[in-house]
């Protein structure tokens, strides 16, 4: 269809909304427009943002332009989903407006809206029925009346037209032409459309009458520091290279008071095939030719980056703009700001400059500093990722200091602030250190976010703005989360939200260790600096860094690797770590999805979260066995599933999938935090192709290197896809990984035994892990697998070793247990085939495991208990997690946890706390607190002990009880 042929493309639509009109002005506009007396409408190639013209009205004061529309009839509903979209030129910004009314019979309007005209250049009008003005009484709309300014004449340009837009963008953003628009919605999730909102605040703290020479040497100092800092930018041909290319398509030409040239538009509405620009290809030009011409000198490169400045602010990148919306625009725009402070002495030089470093600042959002942290605001990740170096960059480039050094005490407040623990399951850092983002923990978001944190204290550390010491602790506890799970840099596939196989920490983030160490000694110990975090940055940092070698001169030596159990049930998650490997155990439940679906991202993540208890040693996961390539999506380590063909696997749903279970009970608790254990009720959600009667109880104890599987009560009704139970999935090589089955070794493919056990069997992995296995019918095989790419769905392969246990089709009450041993000694594997290493008691109350190496006794609570003949625990009100150890005979340690963090409201997000649990114990015995416990409380009764626990954010309550 040609250009003239668009102009007024007819779309059928339901019975309410009838035709929707897609209007982009080439050649000629519609008859049903009509201009009054003494206006006019024609079509000019002046400015286009859409094919090559627009509509020019000129306008005298008052005059309109009356549109004829098929009738539409709106409903509540409808309201919110319907509305309006173009783009509006203007060539001379004025004080007044112009006005939308959408009539229903003769002059009455009952929606519309003011669209404000003091701008230059392009700007997007967005607006839902839902957000306009009017009493809304009448529902019909027939016509449209676009009323000029009523001060003086002119003329404004009209493209890229939509009515009735049949699905508004949720995110339309208030804008200074619009300021109202969207203000009925909840905008604390999209934080990029506040902008606008935030420009309306102002300073809470005052000015300095006068800089002291302190002041203005730490701004200098700070000044330098990131010149050290985005130089360290070195660019690349190809950046430059890109510009270029770019630029010559662009095509960006004067004409008239502004450009012509490709549009510029968010990519919600970009059309790449017709060469339509977004802010990416923005940044490309600009930090392409700012790399030029700061380091190669070229002339030309400086006159290309002041003209695509120049385009950008006439095409809508400029202050009070929000192009429509401008959702996610922080990873679009961040060497644009980058770039800008290499080009700051040439930004200065420019007529036009302080549109420039308008926009920069606007766009930076640094105006929601100038108040105090907003305890709640959600998408706090996104914000640090992305604004945290604009902003600074934004307040660097200010030309007053007294303004620079306000602006930058406020903006340290404010991210001393954020780093606050954040309640619920809004984003920021959560009281065990893990980082939060779209409802869940997520450190596929939190790498990068630490480290544009760890930037800002390098920037400002030992002077008046560094972060607070709060701040600094709350920064160093998710460093440290971080350092606990992740192995070779590296984390489970379990934590891998929708980058199942793609999640580690960067260098960059390691980086952050030492910034912050140089910071000041978060342990109070009167060091220079924080020497445990300085010990972590030189294990983690391979290369000899500058900072690597100042920390070596001061005597600080690497530390080893992380051991011990680390609790994150924020994210029903538990890492167990010793020597140099690492154990990602992972649930969900009511508060906590178990996998982040996209529609091109994860397709077959479902079971991630379905007790999954996966292994990594020190060289990461290909060294460990996992690679995607042929990876047999139901097949994770340690989770219990109805192996499905890879089309039911997949998301049944069109968008994003983030399943919540509606059992409660799904996380870790650890002992003396060394050793621990989780636990979880496993449901399945009523979705398409999901099986709701699907459900287990899980347990995984963990032990110096062994780990005790039990699985009870697993039972659902697929009667065609079978239920299994997998030990290990990993990349097989006859000379590098073989494995050995009862101890013989299979090194050739392909290879399968089914074994219905009568006695226990060993089977060992690629990787020096044994799995021994006392019941249960185990399938072992080794084949070339075929699969899907998680994104693309592309057909992939690779060969693989697999043991899992089968518990058939439609299973019911069926069960297992078996122990791995991570890497033994021989002396360690000798001793476990001889057995009688643990004692187990299972059903779907309670899973009890008595190892006895340690004398620790672990229990899964799954319902209200009752025992008469437990050497210790008598009852147990509610589901929880217990492990006691005795000492002696005078000496009891207990560590319990109910994982649950008893939210109130169920959602995608929300700042409900964590709720206070309250649960009891008996005990056999009379014991009391040797240290007392505000968390617990103790009672006695008929020669028993009563232990009464408050548990709040899922954490374990530890303590010591001595024998009266």
């Amino acid at each position: 269809m040609n250009k003239i042929a668009a102009s007024i493309v007819l779309l059928l639509l339901s019975t309410t909304i009838s035709v929707a009109q897609v209007i982009s002005f080439e050649k000629q506009y519609p008859e049903t427009w009509k201009a009054s007396s003494g206006s006019k409408l024609s079509v000019s190639d002046l400015y286009y943002k859409d094919g090559e013209s627009s509509l020019m009205w000129n306008y005298k004061e008052g005059s309109t332009i009356d549109i004829s529309v098929e009738p539409i009839l709106l409903d509540e509903k409808t309201e919110g989903k319907y509305g309006i979209t173009l783009w509006i030129y203007n060539e001379v910004p004025i004080n007044d407006s112009i006005c939308f009314k959408f009539k229903s019979s003769g002059d009455k309007s009952s929606y519309w809206f003011a669209y404000h005209l003091n701008y230059k250049g392009w700007r997007a009008c967005w607006i839902a029925f839902e957000y306009m003005q009017g009493d809304k009484q009448e529902k019909r709309v027939n016509a449209i009346e676009i009323e000029a300014p009523h001060k003086k004449s002119g003329r404004v340009f009209f493209d890229r037209m939509k009515f009735p837009e049949k699905k508004m963008n949720a995110r339309t953003t208030p804008d200074a032409q619009m300021p109202t628009n969207n203000s009925l919605a909840s905008r604390d999730l999209w934080h990029w459309c506040r902008v606008w909102e935030w420009e309306q605040y102002r300073y809470d703290l005052p000015l300095c009458a006068k800089l002291s020479a302190k002041q203005l040497k730490e701004l200098k100092t700070i000044e330098e520091r990131l010149d050290d800092f985005v130089r360290e930018e070195t660019p690349k041909k190809k950046a430059i290279s890109n510009a270029y290319k770019l630029f010559e398509r662009a095509a960006i030409t004067s004409s008239g008071k502004g450009f012509t040239g490709a549009p510029l538009v968010m990519v919600d509405e970009q059309n790449k095939k017709r060469g339509e620009l977004s802010l990416y290809d923005l940044e490309t030009m600009l930090s392409g030719f700012a790399y030029d011409s700061y380091y190669n000198g070229s002339a030309e490169a400086y006159k290309n980056y002041f003209l695509v400045w120049n385009y950008a602010l006439d095409q809508g990148f400029a202050y009070g703009s929000g192009i429509g919306t401008n959702h996610h625009y922080g990873y679009q725009v961040r060497k644009i700001y980058s770039t800008a402070w290499l080009m700051r002495k040439e930004i200065c030089k420019q007529s036009n400059r302080d549109e420039i470093l308008s926009a920069l600042t606007f766009w930076s959002a640094i105006q929601e500093t100038r108040l105090s942290y907003q305890y709640g605001r959600d998408e706090l990740l996104d914000s640090w990722h992305t604004l945290t170096m604009p902003k600074i960059i934004s307040v660097m480039m200010m030309q007053d200091n007294r303004e620079k050094e306000r602006a930058l005490r406020s903006l340290s407040r404010w991210i001393s602030s954020s780093l606050e623990y954040t309640p619920g399951t809004i984003g920021g850092i959560k009281v065990d250190g893990t980082t939060f983002h779209h409802g869940g923990f997520y450190p596929g978001y939190t790498s990068g976010v630490l480290a544009c944190i760890g930037q800002y204290i390098a920037l400002t550390n030992q002077t008046d703005y560094e972060l607070s010491f709060e701040s600094r602790q709350h920064l160093k506890q998710a460093l440290l989360a971080m350092r606990n799970y992740t192995n070779g840099n590296e984390w489970g596939i379990a934590l891998g939200g929708r980058h199942p196989f793609s999640g580690s920490m960067k260098e960059d983030d390691i980086e952050s260790f030492a910034s912050l160490a140089l910071a000041g000694d978060l342990e109070q110990k009167g060091n220079p600096f924080d020497y445990s975090l300085a010990a972590d940055y030189l294990r983690l940092q391979p290369k000899n860094t500058p900072m690597a070698k100042f920390f070596k001169k001061q005597g600080v030596e690497a530390s080893s690797a992380p051991q011990g159990f680390f609790v994150y049930n924020y994210g029903s998650a538990g890492i167990y770590r010793r020597n140099n490997w690492m154990v990602t155990l992972k649930g969900y439940n009511t508060d906590v999805w178990g996998s982040e679906i996209y529609k091109k991202d994860n397709r077959y993540g479902r079971y991630q979260s379905y007790g999954s208890a996966q292994i990594i040693g020190e060289q990461g996961r290909i060294a460990s066995g996992y690679e995607e390539d042929g990876w047999d999506w139901n097949r994770l380590p340690g989770t219990t599933t109805i192996h499905l063909s890879l089309d039911l696997l997949e998301s049944p749903l069109p968008g994003t999938l983030m399943a919540h279970s509606k059992e409660n009970f799904a996380g870790t608790c650890s002992f003396e935090n060394k050793n621990g254990m989780f636990a979880m009720k496993l449901m399945e959600r009523s979705y398409k192709n999901f099986t709701p009667d699907f459900i287990a109880r899980k347990s995984v104890f963990c032990f110096e290197n062994r780990l005790i599987c039990v699985g009870t009560g697993i039972s659902n009704s697929n009667a065609t896809y079978p239920t299994e139970t997998t030990l290990f999935q990993s990349t097989f090589n006859e000379n590098q990984s073989p494995i050995h089955v009862d101890g013989k070794e299979i090194n050739t493919a392909p290879y399968e035994n089914i074994i219905t056990i009568e006695k226990s069997h060993v089977v060992r992995d690629g990787y020096d892990n044994y799995y021994f296995i006392p019941q249960g019918e185990l399938h072992i095989q080794v084949a070339e697998q075929q699969s899907r790419d998680n994104k693309v769905k592309a057909e992939t392969k690779g060969m693989f070793a697999v043991a899992y246990l089968n518990h058939g089709t439609t299973p019911k009450e069926k069960e297992y247990e078996y122990m791995v041993l991570i890497q033994p000694t021989e002396e360690e594997l000798i001793r476990a085939k001889q057995g009688g290493i643990y004692e187990i008691s299972k059903s779907n109350v309670i899973h009890r495991v008595h190892d006895k190496l340690t004398d620790i006794i672990a229990y899964a609570i799954f319902e209200p208990y009752h025992s008469t003949n437990d050497s210790l625990l008598i009852s147990a009100s509610s589901v929880m997690m217990l492990m006691s150890k005795r000492v002696g005979k005078d000496i009891l340690t207990l560590s319990l946890c109910d994982p649950n963090l008893n939210i109130a409201e169920k959602a995608y997000t929300t700042k409900e706390p964590s709720r206070v649990i309250e649960k009891e114990i008996t005990l056999k015995g009379l014991w009391q607190l040797k240290v007392d416990n505000q968390q617990v409380k103790i009672s006695h009764s008929a020669g028993n002990t009563l232990v009464k626990v408050s548990f709040c954010n899922g954490r374990p309550v530890e303590i010591q009880l001595a024998i009266l």
